[in-house]
C-alpha cells in the first residue's frame, strides 16, 4: 500500500527533471497523475511507461488550459486532491528594477 493510494494529482512541468521524479515517485507511492508540459514527445514518452499517467500539453500561462487539464483529471481520475505547480520559466540578464511588467507576470 503505497502513501498516496487513491490520490489524483496534476503536476505542472512533469516532462522532465524534477516534474518527471516527482510524477515517477507519485505514481510508484499509488497515486493517478496527470502530468502537463509543453514538451510533448517527453511527457508522452513518461505516461506510455507509468500504469496510473495521462500526459496532456498544458501551458501554464493559458487560463483555458488549466481548466481542461483539471476537468480532464476529474473525469479520467475522479476528485482532484493534489497539485505540484512545478513548472516553471527562465529569464535571463534583466535585473529587476528593470523587468517590464509584462515581463514579470509572464515570469510569474
Amino acid at each position: 500500500m503505497g502513501r498516496l493510494d487513491g490520490k489524483v494529482a496534476i503536476i505542472t512541468g512533469g516532462a522532465r527533471g524534477q516534474g518527471a521524479a516527482e510524477v515517477r515517485r507519485f505514481v510508484s507511492e499509488g497515486a493517478k497523475v496527470v502530468l502537463g508540459d509543453v514538451l510533448d514527445d517527453l511527457g508522452k514518452a513518461l505516461a506510455a511507461e507509468l500504469d496510473d499517467a495521462l500526459y496532456l500539453h498544458h501551458d501554464v500561462t493559458d487560463e483555458d488550459q488549466w481548466q481542461q487539464v483539471v476537468g480532464e483529471a476529474e473525469e479520467r481520475f475522479g476528485k482532484l486532491v493534489v497539485l505540484i505547480n512545478n513548472a516553471g520559466v527562465l529569464s535571463f540578464g534583466t535585473v529587476t528594477h528593470e523587468t517590464s511588467l509584462a515581463e514579470y507576470m509572464r515570469l510569474i
